[in-house]
């Protein structure tokens, strides 16, 4: 019996060391609080997961967009590359052909300058041959001259 009694007296004991008596309104009201924190996250966190929602959507359609504006830049690029090409070909093709013209001028001239030089050239022997027959005649025509002065000289001193 007087382990009934001891065991007794132990759970009177806790129950009423630990019996609710003013702590209980206070958890209550605890508990209502927390419950009303817990309705206010619960909210929050629709909104937040909503929000996510919607912000993931808009990011596939902000990515889609910027995908479209990245292929319609690449594709602008190729274009301008494409007539950069063109016109570095024409210009290309300008230049080779100014070249050649530039290379049929200097041949012309070159051809020109050379045949004005053969022409000097010539001009300048012939002048040449001209002065030495024309000397030639002179000093042969002088010759005579004197041959005959000498000739009448000689004569008229024999004569007298």
């Amino acid at each position: 019996m007087s382990r009934l009694l001891i065991v007794t007296l132990f759970l009177t004991a806790f129950s009423c060391a630990f019996g609710q008596t003013k702590n209980a309104e206070d958890a209550l009201q605890k508990i209502e609080s927390l419950k009303k924190q817990n309705r206010t996250l619960t909210t929050r966190i629709t909104e937040s997961e909503e929000e996510i929602f919607s912000l993931k959507s808009s990011f596939s359609n902000l990515q889609e967009s910027t995908q479209a504006d990245i292929r319609k830049a690449q594709e602008l690029q190729a274009q301008s590359e494409r007539a950069m090409n063109l016109a570095l070909d024409a210009f290309s093709e300008k230049f080779a052909k100014q070249n050649e013209s530039v290379k049929e001028v200097q041949d012309e001239l070159n051809q020109k300058f050379n045949n004005q030089l053969i022409v000097f050239v010539s001009s300048v022997a012939l002048l040449i041959v001209l002065f030495l027959v024309i000397n030639s005649k002179a000093a042969e025509k002088t010759l005579k001259q004197n041959t005959t002065n000498w000739n009448s000289f000689q004569e008229h001193i024999l004569k007298k």
